[in-house]
């Protein structure tokens, strides 16, 4: 009772006070037609990267260890997840690494197999080749290749077991001989010229129908790359007047690839260093699972970002820019993307590329695997090292943490 009476003259004045104000808060003012714009598109905005948030890709990511390499090409992973090989000794030229007139063979040249062991128990050394070979960007689960300058100007294709280290050669001629790339049911596609010649033609090696070759009129073919879906071949073409296009065939048998192909026009004024950059960061692994849809990634020279190209799709006479900046792509298990970005690895949505959301602030490059225990690996590369990390998605606790 007597909290009760000290309170009631307080409760009594507030109300009196309350009842004499007068209300001084300001006239609303109707909103124009550029804010109601500018405030619907900010709410577009924030409902797009909250479902973002809650589709994108987060991986968790665990260390593995690191390997030498000596800054030319990126460490090289078989499809299985289970090895690496890097470039470690001392790096070839340009002109070697490219197959240009005048290369000469790689002296100091090392190439080192790395091993990476079960679970979360890191990499061991396996095997090293103190031989004068330089390591390209193709591997399948049974070996990678490597090419190898001759001293009287010629270049062999070789391949190397992960396993045995063992070296066998797959193209032992008098040509020069680059850029090779393992297709499908033992396919083999590479780069061809003859010592007087300037121009690459392209050759595909049927097992059961021979070698078969597109020769270099008025210009030339540079790293073809093959479908991970089924036969399909691509490879760049340089004109004599720079127009650089990409073209895709079907490389089924000589007389499909003799037949109607698909092409993109990239840009004019080109040489054959646009072409390299174009490729520079990709791999040509055989025996990963392919996109839902035919589709080749690829860094544009002109739009200075990765771009995707659907050849057989009913657009096939354009590219879909990526986002801005990126400088590398592979898909995710769900077929959108992972891309390597001056600001870390992000992942890009397919069904609508405005949704992009960062999933590593390191700008790591990611190599997808078969094994379910480490389906991506993350090269970190540094100054004389390249750190190794794997990474397994987790949408499910992504969807979690966001609806908490």
């Amino acid at each position: 009772m007597t909290i009760h009476a000290c309170l009631a003259p307080v409760a009594l004045s507030i109300c009196l006070l309350t009842a004499c104000s007068e209300s001084t808060w300001p006239k609303r003012q109707p909103l124009n037609a550029s804010q109601v714009k500018a405030l619907n598109e900010l709410a577009a905005q924030q409902q797009l990267t909250n479902d973002a948030s809650r589709a994108a890709f987060r991986g968790e990511a665990w260390t593995i260890g690191a390997i030498p390499w000596n800054s030319t090409i990126l460490p090289l992973a078989s499809p299985d997840g289970h090895w690496l090989v890097t470039s470690s000794g001392k790096p070839a030229s340009s002109a070697a690494r490219r197959g240009l007139p005048g290369a000469t063979p790689p002296i100091g040249s090392r190439l080192e197999i790395w091993e990476l062991l079960a679970g979360h128990s890191g990499l061991r050394e396996h095997a090293a080749l103190d031989l004068p070979l330089i390591l390209t960007d193709a591997a399948d689960n049974e070996g990678f290749l490597v090419e190898a300058p001759q001293s009287n100007g010629t270049r062999w294709i070789g391949k190397v077991d992960w396993r045995t280290s063992e070296l066998t050669w797959l193209v032992k001629d008098d040509a020069i001989n680059s850029m090779p790339v393992i297709g499908p049911m033992g396919r083999l596609a590479w780069c061809t010229r003859q010592r007087d010649e300037k121009r690459f033609a392209l050759s595909v090696r049927f097992p059961e129908f021979g070698t078969f070759e597109i020769p270099a009129d008025k210009s030339e073919w540079l790293l073809p790359m093959w479908s991970r879906r089924n036969t399909r071949l691509s490879a760049w073409r340089l004109g004599d007047d720079g127009v650089l296009t990409l073209v895709s065939m079907d490389g089924d048998s000589p007389e499909t690839m003799a037949g109607p192909a698909s092409q993109v026009l990239i840009m004019s004024g080109a040489n054959r260093w646009d072409a390299f950059k174009a490729t520079a960061n990709r791999t040509t692994v055989s025996g990963l699972p392919g996109p839902f849809v035919e589709q080749v990634l690829f860094y544009h020279p002109i739009e200075q970002r990765m771009v995707v190209w659907m050849p057989t799709g009913i657009n096939s006479d354009r590219v879909v820019p990526l986002a801005p900046n990126s400088i590398d792509a592979v898909h995710d298990d769900r077929g959108d993307f992972l891309l390597t970005m001056p600001g870390g690895l992000h992942w890009q949505g397919q069904s609508d590329l405005r949704n992009v959301v960062r999933v590593d602030h390191v700008p790591v490059f990611a190599r997808g695997t078969t094994d379910p225990m480490r389906p991506f690996l993350l090269l970190d590369p540094g100054a004389n090292m390249v750190r190794i990390r794997g990474m397994r998605p987790r949408r499910e606790a992504a969807s979690t943490e966001q609806t908490q």
